[in-house]
């Protein structure tokens, strides 16, 4: 067995995550395992050290015309995430949002990059007063718009031609800063039934994907 095999992936996530305990408590039950300990201690070390400052700092360098955004929740997932973002508008005064995004894991030395799109609409509101002017709709630097509604955010793990080269420099970064490993995609969707992961909120048995990372890699601040 080597390190990065579906075997040596599935025992990490054991690792981290209990099996066979039942679904509904008061006080969930993987809780008071040492396996959900062993999770929070990763946890911890992950926010306690230096290495994950040291790439935002880097990516601040490396990027010193791009938005750069910190996605990390700590605790409610099993990775670190950071972006790159721009916007764009549309014809119809919608903006397109890119990020091009990384989730970190902190259970294994592995990492994610994938890109996501999502389309900001404009929702115009009016001053409260019918003395008050009404400022020309579709001004963006007025009180009376507001960009407010949001489509579901769109993910892919094989990016575009357009962000190929921002995509490349970030594994780069990644590789470079952390001396982590790309996540073998192909094990991405493999089943592990009776784990216990105490942030999946999917119907399903969660996936390696979900157990090392996140089950909710698309939304993004």
């Amino acid at each position: 067995m080597t390190e990065g095999s579906q075997e040596s992936l599935i025992e990490f996530a054991q690792r981290y995550y209990p099996t066979g305990l039942p679904v509904e408590e008061d006080e969930p039950a993987h809780q008071r395992t040492p396996e959900h300990a062993r999770f929070m201690a990763a946890w911890d070390k992950a926010l306690n050290g230096t290495d994950w400052k040291n790439l935002m700092k880097e990516l601040k360098r490396a990027f010193p015309d791009e938005n750069i955004g910190n996605g990390t929740q700590p605790y409610v997932s099993a990775c670190m995430r950071c972006f790159l973002y721009r916007t764009e508008p549309l014809p119809g005064g919608e903006r397109l949002v890119t990020r091009i995004a990384a989730a970190v894991s902190v259970l294994v030395p592995f990492y994610i990059v994938y890109v996501t799109t999502q389309v900001w609409h404009p929702t115009y509101t009016e001053y409260p007063t019918a003395a008050a002017p009404h400022p020309k709709r579709g001004d963006a630097g007025d009180e009376s718009f507001h960009l407010q509604h949001f489509s579901s955010p769109q993910l892919t793990f094989d990016p575009p031609a357009t962000v190929r080269q921002e995509v490349n420099a970030l594994e780069h970064q990644i590789e470079e800063v952390l001396g982590y490993r790309r996540f073998p995609l192909a094990f991405a969707g493999v089943a592990l039934p009776g784990l216990q992961v105490g942030f999946f909120n999917g119907e399903d048995p969660p996936t390696l994907l979900d157990a090392l990372f996140s089950d909710n890699l698309a939304h993004l601040p």
